[in-house]
């Protein structure tokens, strides 16, 4: 008797690699662009848990806790001499004092670049791409917000902080691909993020996303 042996031909397989190959390739940009998105809310959910936990600090401890845009190294050791800076990519939590460190990130943390390089994720960004989206971030921009022992701050008016990614493209309200973020804190110390992509007839009809 014959042994009959089942099995891929070489063309079979040829082909199947191929379509698995035409796949990959379709589908890489996509998810490319899904990964700029993923790092740019990971970069704005930062931000709000730093502001979140500067608030909640100043509760606790019943004094004035500062949450600061920085260009500093965000450190204990910078403490007393790091400087507020709208355009700075490390936040710093510490008491309004200058005496004492709580917290602090480097903006570059959770971007995939190494040590010196600079982070792809921008705060409040007026140049080339970002200056070409009719959703503006604030004309003066904030870099610091002191909160009290009451969770309110010393603000006139609400503080925003817009994210997006220039090395990815423009945002959503531009046209683009980068689904930016906002991150506002209220006058009363009220911290949340939100999409301005979101329509405003969507927020009216309740959905929690929009700014």
């Amino acid at each position: 008797m014959k042994r009959r042996y089942c099995g891929f031909s070489l063309i079979e397989l040829m082909v199947t690699v191929a379509i698995i190959g035409v796949l990959l390739a379709l589908g890489a940009p996509r998810f490319a662009e899904y990964l700029r998105n993923v790092k740019l809310r990971s970069a704005a959910e930062m931000f709000l848990t730093g502001v979140q936990l500067a608030r909640s600090e100043a509760v606790r401890m019943n004094i004035p806790v500062e949450f600061l845009l920085t260009a500093t190294d965000p450190i204990p050791d910078n403490v007393g001499a790091a400087t507020a800076s709208a355009s700075g990519t490390n936040w710093m939590v510490r008491t309004a004092d200058l005496a004492t460190f709580i917290d602090g990130k480097f903006g570059i943390e959770g971007s995939g670049r190494g040590t010196g390089q600079l982070t792809p994720v921008k705060i409040n960004d007026t140049s080339a791409p970002a200056s070409a989206d009719p959703d503006a971030p604030p004309a003066t921009p904030v870099g610091s917000v002191i909160f009290n022992g009451l969770g309110r701050t010393g603000l006139a008016n609400q503080a925003v902080f817009k994210f997006n990614n220039p090395e990815a493209g423009t945002c959503v309200t531009a046209g683009g691909p980068v689904r930016c973020l906002k991150v506002i804190v209220s006058v009363g110390g009220q911290a949340r993020l939100c999409d301005p992509a979101v329509s405003a007839a969507a927020v009216a009809a309740g959905d929690s996303r929009g700014c």
